[in-house]
C-alpha cells in the first residue's frame, strides 16, 4: 500500500508543472504467468529467468525532466522473492552535449548484462537496484554510465556485499552494428568486480554473453560466465539455450534451454528447462510461461 501511495504522490507532483507545459504520461508492463514443476504452483514470475511481472509509469515534462516508477507485481501479492524490478527515479535529460541524463533515486545498476549481478544473482542474495545518482552520456561511439549507490537497497538486500561502503559503478559500451559490447567495473570496500558483456544479432541467430571476475582482498578470484543463443526455426517458433558457469574454487555449471512461440508482437508462449545439477541457484526446474507486454 505504501508503494501505491508513493506512486500516486510522485505522479501527482507533475500536476503543477503541467499547467505550464505538457506532461506526457505513459503506462507499460510485462505480465509473466508461469507454472513450475518444482513448486507445482502458478506464479507471476519466472524462477529460471528471474524476471518478474511488473508495471511501470513514466512521465515526461518537456524535454528536460522525466519520472519513472516501476515495481514487480510479486511485491504486492506476497511472494517471498526479491522484486528486482523495483525502480523509482527522476531524470534530468539533455543536460549537456556529453551528458544525456542525470538520474536520482532507485534504479538498476549499470553493470554488464545483469545476468549474474541482478536477475540471476548467482550464488549470493544481492539486489539489482539501489538508491543513488547516475550520470549517463556518450562520446561517440562510446556510451558511458557512472553511478554511486547505497550499499543496502530499500528492501534490505545488499547491492554487492552489504559492507556499508557505497559501491561505485562504471560502464562503457559501444554499438558496432551487429555487435554491442560493454566493459563494467564496481568497487565496494575490499571487493571489486570486472564485467564483460556482448550481444551479436545476425538475424538468423542471436548471441549474448557475459563474463565476470570478482576479486576480494585475501581470497581467490571468482569467475562467472553466461552464454546464450536464440535461433528462429520457422514462422513464430524459435529455440534458445543458455549456459552458466561459476568457478569459486569448484567449477559448477548449468544449462537452460527451451522454445518460444510468438502469439503476437506482444505475447508469446515459452517452455523452458534448466539442468542445474551442481546447484548454482535453481536445481532442475521445468517451466511453462505466458508472457504479455503492453
Amino acid at each position: 500500500m505504501k508503494r501505491i501511495v508513493l506512486a500516486i504522490v510522485l505522479v501527482a507532483l507533475f500536476a503543477v508543472p503541467a499547467m505550464a507545459q505538457n506532461v506526457d504520461v505513459t503506462f507499460s508492463g510485462d505480465i509473466i504467468g508461469a507454472y513450475a514443476d518444482d513448486t507445482e504452483a502458478f506464479q507471476l514470475y519466472s524462477f529460471i529467468d528471474r524476471e518478474y511481472s511488473n508495471l511501470s509509469v513514466n512521465a515526461k515534462v518537456g524535454d528536460n525532466l522525466a519520472f519513472t516508477y516501476r515495481v514487480g507485481l510479486d511485491d504486492f501479492v506476497g511472494f517471498n522473492r526479491t522484486p528486482y524490478t523495483r525502480e523509482a527515479y527522476v531524470s534530468l535529460l539533455n543536460v549537456a552535449p556529453a551528458i544525456s541524463e542525470v538520474r536520482v533515486g532507485e534504479f538498476t545498476f549499470p553493470f554488464a548484462a545483469q545476468q549474474w549481478i541482478g536477475y540471476h544473482k548467482g550464488f549470493e542474495v544481492i539486489s539489482a537496484t539501489g538508491n543513488g545518482i547516475m550520470v549517463s552520456g556518450s562520446f561517440a561511439p562510446i556510451n558511458y554510465n557512472l553511478a554511486v549507490t547505497n550499499s543496502i537497497d530499500s528492501l534490505g538486500f545488499p547491492a554487492l556485499t552489504g559492507s556499508g561502503e557505497k559501491p561505485v559503478w562504471a560502464k562503457v559500451s559501444s554499438d558496432l552494428g551487429v555487435v554491442n559490447a560493454g566493459l563494467s567495473y564496481v568497487k565496494e570496500d575490499d571487493v571489486s568486480v570486472w564485467g564483460l558483456n556482448a550481444a551479436f544479432d545476425a538475424g538468423i541467430v542471436g548471441l549474448t554473453a557475459e563474463y565476470l571476475i570478482a576479486q576480494e582482498t585475501g581470497f581467490d578470484d571468482e569467475t562467472l560466465g553466461f552464454v546464450g543463443a536464440n535461433v528462429p526455426v520457422t514462422g513464430p517458433l524459435s529455440v534458445f539455450a543458455k549456459y552458466y558457469l561459476l568457478d569459486d574454487g569448484i567449477s559448477s555449471n548449468a544449462l537452460a534451454f527451451g522454445a518460444d512461440y510468438a502469439i503476437s508482437e506482444n505475447a508469446k508462449l515459452r517452455v523452458e528447462k534448466i539442468n542445474d545439477e551442481d546447484g548454482i541457484w535453481a536445481g532442475d526446474v521445468l517451466e511453462a510461461q505466458l508472457r504479455v507486454s503492453f
